[in-house]
């Protein structure tokens, strides 16, 4: 039996029925997009608003202590939960921050590469400084962001290109 054969009809397989059927799932994603649970979940958000932006305030200044002790596993882990928060506490920028930071931490860990520490403290800067100041980041914050992600890139295309060579 072949590999995708076997697993067509393992996942078929009665240890794994619906839990739902088809007419109830419709009805639910039909509830969840409906305009009246956006309102709630907007509601409820905006509620947990001053929660939410003191968490991703919190991670900031591990995210600091993390790039200290350039504890690179730390700062990823920190980064991603800031990127996965920030856009939802308010933090748009910083999130979009975080995001480039982690590509990068991803791209160097999957080369087997230490991060160079001046690219990785200049996210770091960009994300405390976001988070610390709303009026330059409501300014900046996207051509920040886009300048930080055009220095990945080039970091990036260096380490490749020194790799090959």
């Amino acid at each position: 039996m072949s590999s995708s054969k076997a697993d067509a009809e393992f996942v078929s397989s009665e240890k794994y029925p619906s839990l739902l059927s088809k007419a109830r799932r419709r009805q639910a994603m039909s509830t969840l997009r409906s305009s009246e649970t956006l309102a709630k979940a907007s509601r409820i958000i905006a509620a947990k608003s001053a929660e939410l932006r003191g968490a991703v305030l919190e991670m900031v200044g591990q995210l600091e202590q993390a790039i200290r002790a350039q504890d690179w596993p730390g700062v990823f882990a920190v980064t991603h939960e800031i990127r996965g928060l920030a856009g939802t506490a308010g933090f748009g920028a910083t999130g979009r921050i975080a995001n480039g930071l982690c590509h990068y931490l991803d791209a160097m860990a999957a080369l087997a590469l230490p991060p160079d520490g001046a690219v990785a403290s200049l996210h770091v800067d960009a994300i405390i400084r976001s988070t610390r100041t709303e009026d330059d980041t409501a300014r900046h914050g996207d051509a920040v962001a886009q300048q930080l992600t055009a220095l990945v890139a080039r970091k990036l295309a260096e380490v490749k290109e020194s790799a090959r060579g």
